[in-house]
């Protein structure tokens, strides 16, 4: 975060401490264990240090660490807080100090035992004396989950009379791919210390994996707010590739962490890439009908418009013998150009037959769509959701031209997780007047929106995250309903 360099973590040798130092290392930040025991905060910082962090990772005492660093964190049990606090009262002054402190007193762990202050957060501002810069935050937050490196499913509550304050923290915060909340001043942290009692029982009882807490209802649902969010920093993909893995690597990297509802585009390019769908032009035998076809194409071109949006790439009859094969209907041939119905219902040029940005050692290639989009979105969704732990819709999406108008708009060709289509017959306009025959495809809206960060040249950015849209979700839905029947064709 800008402005903060150097962090000290007091009570890094611990679980919670240890996974916030990693953390911190992991992004680039300066770190300094403290701890009663220099000599072991030091061989931890040199284990955290050999894990090949960007930011360096050093061991020191309390007092010492608390002067060192810019912003603070104390990380120790309750039975240590205070003798704690006492040490590095003097250092962390004019500082921001975030309190992780749950009071928990064993054996009764798994019951609430909140201090007479009203909670550890304010005894901790009382013992550091007026003036002091307490935040609260991260006590509902499982070290492993946090050790992980991976993504954290829940939320951080963060209390702290300084407002200006609270959201450096949480700033600091999203850096660590974790997503926050400003719950209110600090008392307030005694709701938050108080649920870390209550989890426990929970993971005891139901057998859970370090249970977590999440704020529902605040994710833009209901509201006109959309974003479109490209995923930079991807690999070039090759056949056989992990692109759900490289999908969830990037997005723990950089972000965003997905939320509940999001919709991830992904470009039908990289889908076909790693599903093994390139084909080398020398390998393919074009029969007669494939040769008859480009000759037809190549002569509607010599005897166009030379000022018309045609082709200027002749057809191989190679190339209309990978079209014939993805085929159902040849429906019209022009200037270098073969429209077809193809095998999955779209009405397109060149059955989806794409020759750029492709790469192939034998030669001349050209990339087919994927033999199942729907599949395709199907498989990437359950792998991100599994990842990730919240509800996602996956669209694979492709640049297709219209009808009647220039230029191709990104539209949708396999999806998974959402209705398609969005009907709205039966619902009323402003004036109360019923909608009759207004049905939304709502999935190929989404693809467009997508499509102006996906960009069709160099931009070397084949996923976008769509957040806000409203669609409807659906575990089974497919691409199918949103293609119009064959006897509701009025142009064929």
């Amino acid at each position: 975060m800008e402005g903060l360099s150097r962090i000290s973590v007091l009570g890094g040798t611990g679980n919670l401490g240890l996974a916030l130092v990693q953390r911190l290392a992991g992004a680039g930040y300066d770190v300094q264990i403290g701890s009663r025991d220099p000599a072991k905060a030091q061989r931890v910082a040199d284990e955290v240090t050999a894990e090949g962090h960007k930011g360096k990772v050093s061991g020191a005492g309390l007092p010492e660490a608390a002067a060192w660093c810019e912003l603070c964190v104390m990380a120790v049990p309750y039975a240590a807080a205070a003798d704690t606090l006492a040490q590095i009262r003097e250092g962390v002054a004019g500082k921001i100090f975030v309190d992780t402190t749950v009071p928990l007193i064993p054996p009764k762990v798994g019951t609430v035992q909140l201090p007479a202050a009203g909670c550890a957060a304010v005894e901790a501002a009382r013992a550091l004396g007026e003036g002091s810069r307490v935040v609260s935050a991260m006590q509902n937050v499982g070290a492993e989950k946090l050790g992980s490196g991976g993504y954290v499913d829940g939320d951080v509550l963060v209390c702290g009379d300084k407002a200006d304050d609270v959201e450096v923290v949480r700033g600091l915060l999203s850096e660590l791919g974790l997503k926050s909340w400003h719950a209110g001043p600090l008392a307030n942290s005694a709701a938050a210390e108080a649920l870390t009692s209550v989890l426990i029982q929970l993971n005891r009882r139901y057998k859970l994996g370090q249970a977590g807490i999440r704020i529902t209802g605040g994710d833009g649902k209901g509201g006109n707010t959309l974003t479109v969010t490209g995923l930079q920093g991807l690999p070039m993909f090759k056949t056989g590739d992990d692109l759900a893995g490289a999908i969830a690597a990037t997005l723990i990297a950089s972000g965003p962490v997905p939320k509940d509802g999001d919709v991830i585009v992904v470009a039908q390019k990289v889908v076909s890439k790693v599903e093994g769908r390139t084909v080398a032009l020398g390998s393919v035998t074009p029969s007669q009908k494939a040769r008859d076809l480009a000759a037809q194409a190549i002569a509607a071109a010599a005897a166009a418009p030379k000022t018309g949006p045609w082709s200027a790439r002749e057809k191989e009859p190679e190339l209309v013998e990978l079209i014939l094969g993805e085929a159902e209907q040849v429906i019209r041939v022009g200037p270098n150009l073969i429209i077809v119905r193809n095998r999955h219902g779209h009405v397109l040029a060149n059955a989806g037959i794409d020759a750029s940005n492709i790469e192939h050692e034998d030669g001349p290639a050209v990339l087919l769509w994927p033999e199942n989009p729907d599949s395709s979105a199907r498989r990437l969704r359950a792998a991100l959701e599994a990842k990730f732990g919240v509800k996602l819709a996956v669209i694979v999406s492709d640049s297709l031209g219209r009808a009647w108008r220039m230029g191709t708009t990104g539209q949708a060709i396999g999806v998974s997780g959402m209705k398609p289509v969005r009907d709205r017959r039966g619902e009323t306009d402003l004036y109360g007047r019923e909608l009759r025959a207004t049905v939304i495809g709502i999935a190929d809206e989404i693809a467009g929106a997508a499509s102006m960060m996906i960009g069709e040249a160099s931009e070397a950015c084949p996923v976008a995250i769509v957040r806000g849209a409203p669609y409807i979700p659906d575990d089974e839905a497919g691409l199918a309903e949103l293609l119009r029947p064959l006897e509701q064709d009025l142009f064929k």
